[in-house]
């Protein structure tokens, strides 16, 4: 009988209790043009005064063979694969958002942005696949 186990790897983008200041994007990236995909988390807090516009998580993809591009907005480089969705606007509001990761991807960015007004607390963490055995 054939098993095959796979390996997984705890990433970490944006570490939990991150200050996503109004105005001020928040990126993180990772690499992973020899890893077969994930599951990726993300969430979002509001403060005791919400914001003013909501924080939204977005995922975009660098289609890069080389090595892991700067993180930076949407554009020439990182292109949007998915919005995941907002914060929302309430005081002490929980958002939590997942994505499967599909193995064509070659860099991975999380950016949360847009809230105005206050700060929202963000996090965005990778279970990797990283590899797989046959025996």
């Amino acid at each position: 009988m054939i098993t095959t186990t796979a390996t997984k790897t705890p990433r970490t983008l944006i570490a939990a209790g991150t200050s996503v200041a109004a105005g001020t994007p928040q990126r993180a990236a990772v690499d992973l043009r020899t890893k077969h995909g994930g599951v990726l988390t993300v969430k979002l807090t509001n403060g005791a005064t919400g914001p003013t516009a909501q924080a939204v998580a977005t995922l975009m993809i660098a289609h890069d063979a080389g090595t892991l591009p700067a993180t930076g907005a949407a554009g020439a480089v990182w292109k949007t694969l998915q919005v995941l969705g907002g914060g929302g606007t309430t005081a002490n509001a929980v958002t939590e958002l997942a994505y499967i990761v599909p193995q064509g991807v070659m860099h991975l960015q999380v950016e949360i942005a847009g809230n105005t007004g206050q700060a929202v607390t963000g996090e965005a963490y990778l279970s990797e696949l990283t590899d797989f055995q046959t025996a």
